[in-house]
């Protein structure tokens, strides 16, 4: 997740001053493309699976992910860069197939579980953006570039570890039978909209405080902000999953103070609020979706290309709008959050149609010690 996202709040940036690229529907393009190959890399992966243990794949793909991050920091153009950077995409794209298993088999239980990876994913997106600050800050950010192979490097021997130790423990905990497909129908939706809503921000946040006239420095500090303020809401989630609604509300909330707004203190708020929304958000869905899917791969992958289609939309709608006014992706991210909390019950009273329990739980089982 830090060589994936380092880049993502400074691609305009970094286009601009490696490649004199300044058109927006660059990073609008690359960002589309990079998501089509996610999209059309998870089923190879996952065809992969019926012949190779995923503990393998992972290692291959992280292999393959060291040459390619070695690879951007030579790339002459924009448009190899970019053809490099959806390549790094798919291949690393088979670690999302990891995640119900990870998740699934906490010593502690579900909840845990998807705690943990949300802790991790918002833990290296923070770590990303400082990376990625320090890289657009450099003259010729393309010498900074092999920073993201040395990572990728220092990934790939900890997985080696990681993994080794994962097939030496006990064996897995054999498949439950998964929920009906319909039952997946409404989450998946509305993880489509969670993550629209959600990457909706994320091209062009640091132009538009940029533009509003922080420098590239206190522009990166606001983007990172809101990932702090979900890293340390998530933190405090102990035995209850978060219900949907409020999570909703506050990224609603939290966005449309951003779009409004644009002095320090008001801005800051504007993401602390988005921040704490996005990471119970993720929480609530996650913990829903896997146990609705149960171990089912088939299950998870299609919430799996929801998300995709999701985060696939995101960069071509925000370009088109980001084009008229940096404000109104920030605006749309707010109503389509405000639309997600106002559809979240419903939606979830339609899945448990399908099911002999409610999937809108609030408590959650959790192993103890």
């Amino acid at each position: 997740m830090v060589t994936e996202t380092a880049l993502a709040p400074f691609y305009p940036a970094l286009f601009r001053t490696a490649f004199d690229v300044h058109d927006f529907a660059a990073t609008g393009w690359f960002i589309a493309l990079s998501r089509i190959s996610a999209i059309v890399a998870i089923p190879l992966w996952g065809l992969a699976t019926r012949r190779w243990r995923i503990e393998h794949l992972v290692l291959a793909g992280q292999a393959v992910a060291v040459v390619l991050a070695a690879c951007l920091a030579l790339a002459p153009t924009y448009a190899a860069f970019a053809a490099i950077g959806i390549a790094l995409v798919a291949v690393k794209a088979v670690v999302l197939l990891a995640y119900p298993k990870i998740a699934g088999t906490h010593r502690d239980g579900l909840l845990p579980g998807v705690r943990q990876y949300v802790v991790v994913l918002q833990g290296a997106i923070v770590a990303a953006s400082g990376l990625g600050t320090l890289i657009v800050s450099v003259p010729n950010p393309r010498q900074a570039l092999p920073l993201l192979a040395v990572i990728e490097a220092g990934l790939l021997l900890l997985c080696a570890v990681a993994l080794r130790t994962r097939e030496a423990g006990p064996a897995p905990a054999p498949r439950v039978p998964g929920l009906p497909r319909r039952a997946l129908v409404p989450l998946a939706a509305l993880v489509l909209g969670y993550a629209l809503a959600g990457a909706l921000v994320r091209p062009y946040f640091t132009e538009f405080a940029v533009a509003a006239g922080f420098s590239e420095l206190a522009a990166g500090s606001l983007f990172v902000a809101a990932h702090a303020a979900a890293l340390a809401a998530v933190a405090r989630i102990r035995t209850r999953a978060p219900r949907l609604v409020v999570p909703f509300a506050l990224a609603a909330a939290g966005l449309a103070v951003q779009a409004m707004v644009t002095d320090p203190l008001g801005l800051a708020i504007g993401r602390i609020v988005f921040g704490a929304g996005l990471g119970l958000g993720q929480v609530a869905l996650d913990v829903r979706v896997l146990t609705a899917a149960r171990g089912s791969e088939t299950g998870y992958g299609a919430v799996a290309a929801a998300q995709h289609t999701g985060l696939l939309l995101a960069p071509v709608i925000a370009t088109a709008t980001a084009t008229q006014d940096l404000a109104i992706p920030l605006a749309a991210g707010a109503g389509l959050f405000a639309v997600l909390a106002t559809l979240a019950a419903p939606a979830l009273n339609t899945a448990t149609k399908y099911l002999n329990r409610p999937t809108e739980v609030s408590d959650v089982p959790v192993r103890t010690r």
